[in-house]
């Protein structure tokens, strides 16, 4: 369908719509079924502490990941931060647990800490990008370098 909307003369605006209806629509109905499966009954205090100590070592491992794959590429320090904290809000991440749950291969138990980590995720991930990026003004890839 995006091949053949690709080419109308109207393709702008009908990606606009497409972007309004999906915004306003549609993911917020996707968002809201899956928080509707979420069971937090079970939640014990050994669960929360798995989910707590899921949610920072999923975190830790992206920053330390993507960070260091950036510094590989030649990145500055701050730079690698930066590239290591810009985590992804989840929605794959959640489609794969939420097919786990529905074929009974992920408990509920460990579905709960999957949405806890996009939820933390979708919320930090800005506002450290933000610190970051006041804190340290961007600086130029040594592959923009004039020579």
């Amino acid at each position: 369908m995006g091949i053949v909307l690709c080419t109308l003369e109207d393709a702008p605006y009908v990606e606009r719509l497409v972007d309004i209806s999906n915004y306003v629509l549609f993911a917020p109905i996707f968002f809201a079924s899956i928080g509707l499966k979420t069971d937090i009954s079970g939640l014990t205090p050994e669960n929360l502490l798995f989910s707590v100590c899921f949610v920072v070592v999923a975190l830790m491992t992206k920053i330390i990941g993507c960070g260091l794959a950036a510094k590989v590429c030649r990145f500055e320090l701050g730079d690698s931060l930066e590239v290591g904290v810009m985590m992804t809000r989840g929605e794959v991440a959640l489609i794969v647990a939420q097919k786990g749950l529905d074929i009974g291969v992920v408990d509920s138990v460990y579905f709960t800490a999957v949405i806890l980590l996009i939820v933390v995720s979708s919320v930090a991930t800005p506002l450290v990008l933000k610190a970051l990026f006041m804190k340290m003004p961007v600086q130029p890839h040594p592959s923009q370098a004039k020579q």
